[in-house]
């Protein structure tokens, strides 16, 4: 019998939602089957394996390993009866509890750092080559990798100079960049962030900003030796930046930035 759920993978008025929801579900570690069955159980309710197998179309014994492992996690329930009916949690809590394991997770890496870091130097080098004469740059990819890079750049940063727009402001400030480049101690800004939105800057004592109305992609300066540059941002898997310290490309965007910062007044955020 054909099922509601069948008919929503099916349906193209809700497949962007849906594959958006199957995207947090693997971003959040679980393989796409296991993404499938969750939506499945999470959408119609309580059901046997059989039927789970066949209106998602994966194998019945790949089925059972699919609730075994999501119930370790979790993620599943299942009835005290024969033949079992398994349902999923509420979706609220599948994030809740998926974001503490990888939080936890995180903690316990933190706690094993100063460990891992002396095994991983006791390993020894062998005939290791450097390129300090030459430019370098890398390639990021994805939002998170991206301001990932960014939060680690800015960290021990002397000097940053920045140009960003209001969406680029709010993004550091929710990944909590922005706290980070309030402890540099010399620090300007070029932004085209809005008066109304300017306590993104203001509550953290970032005051020597000045406004633009052109709305430049996110660039930061640090120390004049290294630079962030997004160049596509078009949603959190479709955003690009390169990174690089070459002189000749810091020095050109050095140029930029000394010349707006000229050309524009003094706004109090």
């Amino acid at each position: 019998m054909m099922t509601g759920m069948f008919m929503l993978f099916n349906n193209d008025e809700y497949k962007e939602p849906i594959e958006r929801i199957i995207r947090v579900l693997l971003d959040l570690g679980l393989t796409l089957n296991e993404a499938k069955v969750y939506v499945y159980l999470a959408k119609t309710g309580y059901r046997k394996a059989i039927e789970i197998a066949e209106n998602i179309g994966i194998p019945r014994t790949e089925t059972y390993q699919i609730l075994n492992r999501l119930q370790s996690r979790g993620l599943v329930i299942a009835t005290m009866e024969h033949p079992v009916r398994y349902a999923a949690v509420e979706f609220n809590d599948l994030l809740k509890t998926m974001i503490n394991v990888s939080m936890e997770r995180l903690k316990e890496f933190d706690r094993r750092r100063e460990e891992i870091l002396q095994v991983w130097n006791n390993l020894p080098e062998f005939a290791k080559t450097s390129c300090d004469d030459k430019d370098r740059f890398q390639i990021l990819e994805g939002r998170d990798n991206v301001y990932a890079r960014i939060s680690s750049m800015v960290a021990d940063a002397g000097e940053l100079l920045m140009i960003c727009n209001e969406v680029d402001a709010l993004r550091m400030y929710n990944y909590g960049i922005i706290d980070v480049i309030a402890k540099c101690s010399n620090v300007k800004i070029i932004s085209s962030v809005s008066p109304s939105m300017a306590s993104v800057f203001m509550d953290v004592g970032l005051s020597n900003v000045r406004r633009i109305e052109s709305k430049f992609p996110l660039v930061i300066i640090k120390d004049r030796k290294e630079m962030v540059h997004v160049i596509r941002e078009r949603n959190k898997n479709d955003t690009a930046a390169i990174w690089t310290d070459s002189t000749a490309l810091i020095e050109s965007i050095l140029a930029l930035f000394s010349m707006l910062w000229k050309d524009v007044d003094d706004s109090k955020q």
